[in-house]
């Protein structure tokens, strides 16, 4: 038996199953997965696959749950990681709406949380290839500390799960007008 364990998402329904990066096939979307781990994904128990560095999401599919399923969800992508070979990988589908997949997940748990418990909010605006553009409101527009949170919290771990050279994380600003944190910032430095 492969050993592996189950992480939480921001999403209920989806599990990330951590693996160690040697016994994971090539990362992308799964088109068709070795024994029973395929006949599930054949018969909808499970909605979706990803292969990702160091894991595999795992989307249960509508009318099941991971209570119901997940010990032979766990046997089953323990048997399959045996056969690497058998499995069908979408690759080109994988790279960039596993990076969007990743942040969305970030903004809408920790790096959303961090943001809140400023006054602030970060908001996915687009991911192209390895670019991943976000948009700063309410205190975090403007705030001297928001390139730091982007870099060293955000972009850090988008690093971390998807590839540690490549990710690249940019702020795009929707306010024309001074933002409230430059105002105040302003006025800190008279």
């Amino acid at each position: 038996m492969i050993p592996l364990h189950a992480t939480a998402t921001a999403d209920a329904r989806q599990l990330r199953w951590v693996v160690s990066p040697d016994r994971l096939p090539p990362a992308g979307a799964v088109r068709a997965a070795p024994g029973t781990l395929g006949a599930l994904l054949d018969a909808g128990a499970l909605d979706e696959l990803v292969v990702e560095p160091g894991g595999i999401l795992i989307t249960i599919g509508a009318g099941h749950t991971w209570r119901e399923l997940g010990d032979d969800v766990r046997a089953a992508l323990s048997a399959a990681l045996l056969q690497p070979e058998a499995w069908a990988i979408d690759e080109s589908r994988g790279a960039a709406s596993r990076l969007e997949a990743i942040a969305a997940e970030l903004l809408a748990g920790q790096v959303g949380a961090l943001a809140a418990s400023h006054g602030g909010s970060i908001e996915l605006v687009s991911v192209a290839g390895h670019q991943v553009t976000v948009r700063m409101a309410g205190a975090c527009d403007g705030c001297p500390g928001a390139s730091a949170t982007l870099r060293d919290v955000l972009e850090r771990e988008l690093r971390r799960r998807v590839d540690p050279q490549a990710v690249v994380v940019a702020a795009e600003s929707d306010s024309g007008t001074l933002s409230f944190g430059k105002k105040l910032l302003s006025l800190i430095v008279r």
